[in-house]
């Protein structure tokens, strides 16, 4: 039976948010969640991508489940019953074969991110792909995809200039915070949550601007190591949001379910005749709705920083040329040697018969009829011989894995059976 490795997904370019922040797994129950939807789906391997623009399903399948009917289990699965929920066919990407294998090394390469070049986007996956391979979700299959897709990220990073100033989501979102604040020094700044993002956000703010920081997190203790770390202030989020205080803005990146901030924590605003400037980095939102209206606060978010990165891809075009050649070149080389290791046993059998009668060949014509030639002469014809059975003997894998890889079919994983039938 054949193997089919896909990706599906959706992202910010698909432009439907509600979509997005529903597909991204509550970090408790997410490990839960995926055994279930891996069982459920009858997948052999499974990876689970999620960040701030993209959500991603990596699986491997050799059941009855496959192709479309694979995506179709995943939305009565994970989307069954949210009625309040609209989304279309082309609201989802869904790749299999070479098709996905391109798409994950042009995603670790960072060439699909909103910010072309960050290198954020390699770690996130590496990240996923650990996490599912500590907790048995992936297997072999992903494994030698994963770690050949950052390879081809190293060298992308090492042979272009496409990292060099680039931006990621949190320079973007500090960028467009610090030109907000530019009139204000020594305002304080609410950062919401205790991950990465917000460990980033600090270090720009620390750096570029003038601001007094205030961590804020649901476990208060996560607050006040970090407030330790860069000599700030902290505060539980249940006080934060039923007092904040004196801000000039809220910077919230947490992992929660629901909008952090509803309509009701507007009207414990301190007044004001400056807007407060909250940046929501979390998907799902942690503003709710209102925040988009409301002429207390200004609102950054995700789909307001898609548009400033847009001018990154322009900017690095040529660069982004020399990324995808690296990125098709390392894709080909993938698949060939794929399919030579598939097809090497085949004739491997017939290098070793053919070596047996070359020997039995080599030593009656030695022996019986060419008898005066010395023992330094004999092996290096020997030598001579074996590296030519070898050529001519593996030379049609090489070959056939060539034809293979440059067809205009999808060739894949899930077609290397295909190569062994047209080896026998």
């Amino acid at each position: 039976m054949t193997t089919e490795f896909g990706i599906i997904g959706t992202s910010i370019w698909q432009q439907n948010m509600a979509l997005l922040e529903h597909l991204t797994l509550d970090r408790d129950s997410k490990l839960q969640q995926l055994e279930q939807l891996k069982e459920k789906l009858g997948l052999d391997e499974l990876v689970y991508l999620s960040t701030c623009n993209r959500v991603e399903f990596l699986y491997v399948t050799s059941g009855k489940i496959r192709g479309r009917r694979v995506l179709h289990r995943l939305i009565d699965k994970l989307l069954c019953g949210q009625n309040n929920l609209s989304f279309f066919p082309n609201d989802f990407y869904h790749f299999t074969g070479k098709e996905a294998i391109t798409h994950l090394f042009r995603t670790t390469s960072s060439l699909e991110s909103l910010v072309v070049g960050e290198t954020q986007i390699t770690g996130q996956f590496k990240a996923a792909f650990e996490e599912a391979s500590n907790s048995g979700l992936s297997g072999p299959m992903i494994d030698s995809l994963a770690k050949e897709s950052m390879l081809t990220a190293k060298k992308v990073k090492r042979e272009t200039s496409l990292g060099e100033g680039s931006l990621s989501m949190a320079s973007l979102a500090a960028g467009e915070l610090r030109t907000e604040l530019e009139s204000v020094e020594n305002g304080t700044v609410a950062l919401v949550g205790s991950g990465e993002m917000t460990v980033k956000m600090a270090r720009y703010i620390r750096k570029h601007m003038k601001a007094n920081l205030l961590f804020v997190n649901r476990t208060i203790d996560k607050a006040i190591d970090l407030a330790k770390q860069f000599d700030a202030m902290a505060v539980s989020l249940e006080d934060f949001k039923s007092k904040p205080g004196s801000i000039v803005a809220i910077v919230s990146a947490t992992a929660a379910v629901d909008a952090v901030f509803d309509e009701s924590f507007l009207d414990r605003l301190e007044k004001s005749d400056r807007k407060v400037v909250c940046v929501d980095l979390a998907i799902p939102r942690d503003f709710s709705l209102e925040f988009n209206l409301d002429e207390r606060v200004m609102l950054i978010d995700i789909p307001a920083l898609k548009h400033k990165g847009q001018g990154n891809l322009r900017n690095k075009f040529v660069e982004s040329g020399k990324a995808n050649d690296i990125v098709r070149e390392a894709v080909n080389q993938f698949l060939s040697n794929s399919i030579e290791s598939s097809l090497k046993p085949i004739f491997t059998e017939g290098y070793k018969e053919s070596i047996q009668l070359a020997h039995k060949a080599f030593n009656d014509l030695f022996e019986k009829k060419v008898t005066s030639i010395g023992e330094d002469e004999k092996e290096a014809v020997l030598k001579l011989m074996t590296k030519l059975i070898g050529h001519s003997s593996f030379q049609p894998v090489k070959m056939l894995s060539a034809s293979l890889v440059d067809s205009k079919t999808d060739i894949g994983l899930n077609k290397l059976a295909v190569g062994r039938k047209l080896a026998v």
